[in-house]
């Protein structure tokens, strides 16, 4: 962490899969919170739950470079993924996605990924302001029914390139 506080080089910061919990999160938020050259920040399954969502909220609403994160597949209840949805709302010029879905892509896959319903949160979000999505891949993540109502009303103007 103290490495992406100090460094005016990196730009990309890519932790998932390592299992950083809460305490890990922490402190890369507070190396966020200093940090000017960070833009994309992929944290895919890493074991955080509620405590890192609220340091990493508490990091996006000072970090003006971040645009792209991803925290799906956590320990998220949907409090947390609410917060970071917020905080995202909150910077719409800024932040793009919160489930790593590069500026400007037309096709996003989670197929078989094991999302859960608070994923589909922050999906939503992502769905909301990603205009030039145009395909997304949503099968085999044993979805609920409500789940992917909320997909649906995200994405009803944009045609039929939605596999549930």
């Amino acid at each position: 962490a103290r490495v992406i506080c100090v460094t005016a080089t990196v730009t990309k910061v890519d932790l998932s899969y390592n299992y950083i919990e809460d305490e890990g999160i922490t402190h890369l938020a507070d190396a966020l919170k200093h940090n000017k050259s960070v833009s994309e920040l992929l944290l895919y399954e890493v074991g955080s739950g509620d405590v890192g969502a609220e340091a990493l909220a508490g990091a996006l609403r000072v970090n003006a470079t971040v645009t792209v994160i991803n925290v799906l597949n956590n320990k998220l209840t949907e409090k947390g993924a609410q917060k970071l949805v917020a905080v995202a709302e909150s910077k719409p010029k800024q932040i793009k996605s919160l489930c790593g879905i590069p500026v400007g892509a037309t096709y996003a896959s989670f197929n078989g990924q094991l999302l859960g319903p608070v994923d589909v949160i922050l999906l939503a979000f992502d769905l909301r302001v990603n205009a030039t999505l145009t395909q997304l891949d949503l099968r085999y993540n044993s979805l609920s029914e409500q789940s992917k109502g909320l997909v649906r009303s995200a994405w009803r103007h944009r045609g039929s390139g939605l596999k549930l």
